[in-house]
């Protein structure tokens, strides 16, 4: 399985399809848009003079290519593509080079228009996100392997999309905290999985992140579960962000192929697969906390609702649920 991701990452965590130096196809870029880039790189000190057009382009690491800390050459050595695949993650260069790049942030915030520092953020400033990101998303494949009831890593890599969607139009979030608990959500399931204390997220965590960023996701991916957390409404932005992508992934076409999946696995009748939708999925709607994913479940209600009656019409549930169902109560 391969996440499907706007993106395409240098071996030390930077997204290139977002550098304004990057010209491989199809992110070409124009001789002006070269120039810019190459007086950018002056105003935030990464160059100490406006360097060519040619020198400023670049279609990717490449062993010859500059690199202060050799990570492209250490990848090649070690037959691997990139530092997320490393056993010996996080080393001292790449924590080094995280530091280095971090330390330009500053700067840049303080030189550069919104738009500059939007791309520069997402190319360079998130090498770490993106690194661990590659990481779960492999661990998650393998712990979810052999699940087909609609809590598989299919799933979750579509509540850490979800998630990043809904990031991006709150700027403030911390998009460490978001992206991991979003892809670690499903990780300590109660009815996949017999743990405690979020004990499978944390082995993955454990020596990759502080013992605060840890806690941190793990406080958010125990607001995430609709069944435990019913009218309650996630601490912080993070929580929300993630609530908001997991119950997304509960609406709409998707919600319910994934609700009769769950059905057909555990021998549920259609009746009781119908049923759930009343109990959560069209509620949802009205649950979300962020404004992108009010806009998101509204369409996908909509085809909720759609799909209900149709399905009733075919069925005669409308009798079911207004006769017989009332009379007798519930399953």
């Amino acid at each position: 399985m391969e996440i499907k991701m706007d993106r395409i990452l240098a071996a030390c965590g930077n997204d290139c399809s977002a550098c304004p130096r990057y010209t491989a196809h199809p992110y070409e870029k124009s001789e002006e848009e070269l120039r810019r880039t190459a007086e950018l790189w002056l105003k935030i000190g990464y160059r100490d003079h406006i360097v060519s057009n040619e020198e400023i382009s670049c279609t990717g690491c490449k062993l010859e290519n500059w690199c202060r800390y050799r990570v492209a050459g250490c990848c090649e050595e070690k037959g691997i593509k990139a530092c997320s695949s490393c056993p010996e993650y996080p080393c001292k260069t790449i924590r080094k080079c995280f530091e280095v790049t971090g330390s330009f942030e500053p700067k840049c915030r303080q030189v550069c228009s919104d738009s500059e520092f939007a791309a520069l953020k997402k190319a360079f400033f998130e090498k770490e996100i993106n690194l661990l990101t590659e990481q779960a998303v492999t661990w998650i494949t393998d712990l979810f392997r052999d699940n087909a009831g609609g809590h598989d890593a299919d799933h979750t890599l579509r509540v850490y999309q979800n998630a990043m969607l809904i990031a991006e139009s709150e700027p403030e979030c911390n998009r460490l905290i978001v992206s991991l608990a979003a892809l670690l959500h499903d990780a300590d399931d109660h009815k996949l999985f017999h743990t405690e204390n979020n004990e499978n997220a944390r082995r993955f965590l454990s020596n990759r992140i502080s013992a605060e960023q840890t806690e941190k996701i793990c406080a958010c991916i125990n607001s995430v579960s609709f069944s435990r957390n019913r009218g309650r409404v996630p601490d912080t932005l993070e929580g929300k962000i993630v609530q908001d992508a997991d119950r997304l992934d509960a609406m709409g076409a998707i919600g319910i192929a994934r609700t009769f999946a769950y059905g057909g696995e555990h021998g549920r009748p259609l009746t009781d697969s119908v049923q759930h939708f009343h109990d959560k999925l069209l509620l949802l709607r009205d649950m979300m906390n962020t404004e992108p994913a009010k806009q998101l479940a509204s369409k996908r209600h909509a085809f909720l609702e759609s799909f209900q009656k149709e399905l009733e019409e075919e069925t005669n549930m409308n009798w079911w649920y207004g006769g017989f169902y009332t009379a007798h109560g519930s399953f």
